[in-house]
């Protein structure tokens, strides 16, 4: 696959989340054009605050024995990763990744008229810069396309 169609399959595990009645976004891992594993956000499925798409693609590789794989591909995720995220995927062994939805973005589609903004004033691409060895961020990418399973979702 294309990077194209590797965010398209990221978008649409986003949407396969929010219609299990999830936060809607999704992740996967790419190895040489191939998906070697996919995740979804489990918030509210699981009832845990830190089960996002990113660190259960994280949990699907522990548990199998397979976190070596990070390092050998990128992951695409359907919005930039929070700080919790890049820190999963650092230590997991990520290097590279490709995001759809800026936080910037998602925060304004997220918070209702008249409120402060609740979030991060961090980019991934700035913590992704300070890692050791530098974690190679890149992103927005398709920006409206990835907003629009957002749409509705948080206001």
């Amino acid at each position: 696959m294309e990077p194209p169609e590797l965010l398209t399959r990221a978008f649409a595990l986003a949407a396969e989340a929010r219609s299990a009645g999830d936060h809607p976004f999704g992740a996967l891992l790419e190895i040489d054009g191939v998906i070697v594993a996919e995740a979804r956000n489990r918030v509210n499925s699981h009832r845990d605050v830190t089960a996002h798409a990113e660190t259960q693609l994280v949990r699907i590789l522990e548990a199998e024995g397979r976190l070596g794989e990070f390092s050998a591909g990128t992951v695409y995720a359907s919005c930039e990763p929070c700080p919790m995220c890049v820190g999963a995927m650092f230590w997991s062994g990520v290097r590279g990744v490709v995001f759809g939805l800026s936080a910037a973005r998602l925060r304004q589609l997220a918070t209702p008229p008249g409120q402060a903004p609740i979030g991060f004033d961090v980019t991934a691409n700035e913590i992704g810069a300070r890692c050791m060895p530098p974690m190679d961020v890149q992103g927005p990418r398709r920006e409206d396309e990835a907003s629009e399973v957002h749409r509705g979702f948080w206001v």
